[in-house]
This record gives C-alpha cells, sequence and structure tokens, in this order.
C-alpha cells in the first residue's frame, strides 16, 4: 500500500509600511512701509470793498481828493479869470466900436451866478476785490515694499518594505507500507 502525504509550502509576508511627513515653513517676509503725508497750506481770501468813489459822490470826500479838487477848481478859476482879463482888455482897447467899454464891463462884473448841485446818494458802486483764498495740498504717497522668499517644502520619506519569504517548503512524502504488493487488473 503506498501512503502520499503532502505538507503545503507557506508563504511569509512582513511588510513595513512606506511613511511620509511633509512640512511647509513659512515663507520669510521683509516689509518696508513709507506712511503716506498729506500737508495742507491755506490762505484766508480777504474781500477788498473801495468806497472811495461812493463816498466821494455823497460829499463825503477824503482828504486827497477833496484838496485835489479844490486844486483843480482853483486852477480852473485862474484860467477863466486871466480868459475874462484879456477880453476885458480887448474891449476896452477896441475904441472903434463906440461901445463904453468900462461901463459893460461893470456891469458885467456885477453879478455873480452860483450853481447848486446837491446829491445825497452815490451813482457808482462800490468796486469789490477778492485777495488770496489759496490751498496748497502736497501729497506724498508712501509706498508699501513687501519681499517674500517662500521656503521649500520640507519631505521626509521612509521607503516601505515588502519581505516575502518560504515560511515553509512543500512536500510530497510517498511512502509504501508493508511488504506486499497488490497486484489486480
Amino acid at each position: 500500500m503506498i501512503r502520499i502525504s503532502k505538507t503545503d509550502g507557506l508563504i511569509g509576508i512582513n511588510t513595513t509600511p512606506a511613511n511620509m511627513s511633509i512640512s511647509q515653513p513659512k515663507a520669510d517676509f521683509e516689509m518696508a512701509i513709507k506712511h503716506p503725508k498729506v500737508e495742507m497750506h491755506t490762505e484766508q481770501i480777504q474781500v477788498r470793498i473801495d468806497q472811495r468813489q461812493c463816498f466821494n459822490e455823497s460829499g463825503l470826500k477824503d482828504f486827497t481828493t477833496l484838496a485835489r479838487e479844490h486844486a483843480n477848481d482853483g486852477k480852473q478859476a485862474v484860467l477863466e479869470g486871466i480868459a475874462r482879463r484879456v477880453n476885458e482888455g480887448n474891449m476896452m482897447a477896441a475904441i472903434e466900436n463906440n461901445v463904453d467899454a468900462i461901463a459893460e464891463i461893470a456891469f458885467n462884473n456885477s453879478f455873480t451866478s452860483h450853481v447848486f448841485d446837491i446829491e445825497t446818494m452815490p451813482k457808482s458802486r462800490p468796486v469789490i476785490d477778492f485777495v488770496g483764498g489759496t490751498v496748497d495740498i502736497r501729497v506724498d504717497e508712501g509706498y508699501v515694499d513687501i519681499k517674500s522668499n517662500p521656503n521649500k517644502p520640507l519631505i521626509d520619506v521612509e521607503v516601505g518594505d515588502v519581505e516575502i519569504y518560504l515560511r515553509q517548503r512543500p512536500e510530497i512524502n510517498i511512502e509504501f507500507i508493508g511488504n506486499e504488493i497488490d497486484k489486480k487488473l
């Protein structure tokens, strides 16, 4: 008789898992800042009102204008007086006209005429000027300067391992048991 026994082969597997760690260091920053500035200079507006002409027309003259007018009036009176005396001299020299020159000159000089002109309201408007009122604005914009140096990621890798081995060898055992051999056909 034959006895066959077998032993299966066994495979052993040892694994070491792979491991990976990644860390990202923060970027290095450098920042330079210049703050903006605004400078403002103002000059107040001035309103100048010149009412001299209005006052002069109302009879409220300043000393300079009053002196100038009296000087002009005096000059005009002197010129008129010179012209009158020249006319009177010419009249007295013209005896051929048979005119009593002295009587006529006396008659003309006996009457004086005056013109009265009263004004209480000015006819002109005041002169209004605006001076100044400027605004000077200066802006220094400033800036922000950022320099960034990114860092590379740190990667640590532990490689995994798979170990395959033969834990048990396969066997086939064939034994012959007994002394006899049976032969049957």
